[in-house]
């Protein structure tokens, strides 16, 4: 089954370390950004009418698509769905920042079939949120985990680990505190430091400086602390509740084929990988772009389901092995230090999974 994603880029804010596509929030464009994501569905399905249109997961991402008002969501749901079908029991995400994800916006989501939030909790440190431009506080952050749990929604937060000011005790006392709230998943990902954000300034200024050591010792007690309190790591920046794994997401990771509608959003659709410019003005004038990232072979396709495959604990089975010509006797004798092969599916070792990527890169590709 395949994903739809659709991306909402606006913010109130831009912080300091973001570099996904994102705006600021302005009410002339927002008012018609349903109109122009329902329009570029239209073409979408004109232009790949091999896509699929049948979704067991919808994930609305941004930017903040908690900082639409009232009726927006729902007008580009409601027009998405004359186009599309999401099927029953679906799991439907919204992401949004504690500081916009009010009683009422959560009534709201509920009402429209939203049934998962992910909220950008990022750290349970004012001082670090600040400096990383986040408008909420760590008690904000707390009461917006509570009150999703309390509609109802299955809860994910998310953390930065390696950003200024953070110690293992702060990553501990975000694993519990968000326990204790009602978040059944978490994700942890580790700052990057991109070229055009002001956290980029901060590093060339010298008043920060990144450390690679000091990030994986945070990643070690953010995973026992969250292990002790019943999650399990299901991929590398992941982890949930069992039962409670972010099935969108881990479409990425299988190789499935997903959606992308909106200004930045990102699709694959058989071989092909492809973005639609991310230019808002643009994307409501009707003037979008879609780029070709890459089409692959069917052998690059096998090899990439191998190297997401084992970003996660399920593995990849042996027929997906054999798919890409990988010889599991040969590379268990090269690297078997880093795997395990059980005669059906090859994993990378949990105490390894933080180095995966340059595991696969030694044997793999």
């Amino acid at each position: 089954m395949s994903g739809l994603y659709i991306h909402i880029p606006f913010c109130r804010k831009i912080c300091a370390y973001c570099d996904f596509y994102r705006a600021a929030y302005s009410p002339d464009l927002a008012k018609k950004y349903p109109a122009a994501l329902y329009d570029d569905a239209v073409d979408f399905f004109q232009t790949f009418p091999s896509a699929p249109r049948l979704f067991d997961s919808v994930y609305i991402g941004g930017g903040t698509p908690t900082v639409l008002p009232e009726g927006m969501l729902a007008d580009a749901l409601g027009m998405l769905k004359t186009l599309v079908t999401i099927e029953e029991g679906a799991e439907v995400s919204c992401e949004g920042n504690p500081e916009s994800f009010t009683d009422k916006k959560a009534k709201e989501l509920k009402d429209i079939g939203v049934n998962r939030m992910s909220l950008g909790v990022q750290s349970l440190s004012d001082k670090t949120l600040a400096v990383l431009g986040r408008i909420h506080d760590a008690k904000e952050a707390a009461d917006a985990v509570k009150r999703a749990a309390s509609f109802g929604f299955d809860v994910s937060a998310d953390i930065m680990l390696g950003v200024p000011y953070q110690t293992e005790e702060d990553v501990k006392l975000f694993v519990k505190t968000m326990r204790d709230a009602g978040a059944e998943h978490l994700s942890a990902y580790m700052l990057t430091v991109s070229e055009g954000t002001a956290l980029f300034d901060m590093v060339k200024r010298g008043e920060f400086t990144p450390d690679d050591d000091r990030t994986a010792d945070l990643y070690a007690a953010f995973h026992l602390t969250a292990e002790e309190l019943g999650y399990e790591r299901y991929e590398v920046s992941n982890w949930a509740i069992p039962g409670r794994e972010c099935r969108h997401n881990l479409k990425y990771w299988t190789g499935e084929d997903y959606v992308g509608l909106g200004a930045g959003a990102y699709s694959k659709v058989g071989c092909r990988r492809f973005h639609t410019v991310p230019d808002t003005r643009a994307y409501i004038s009707r003037k979008r772009e879609r780029i070709t990232d890459e089409v692959m072979t069917y052998a690059e396709l096998a090899k990439e389901k191998v190297v997401f495959g084992l970003r996660t604990r399920f593995g990849v089975t042996a027929a997906a092995l054999a798919d890409a010509g990988i010889d599991v006797k040969e590379l268990m004798k090269r690297a078997g230090k880093y795997f395990t092969f059980d005669g059906n599916s090859l994993r990378i070792k949990e105490e390894y999974l933080i180095v995966s990527d340059g595991i696969v890169v030694d044997y793999i590709l």
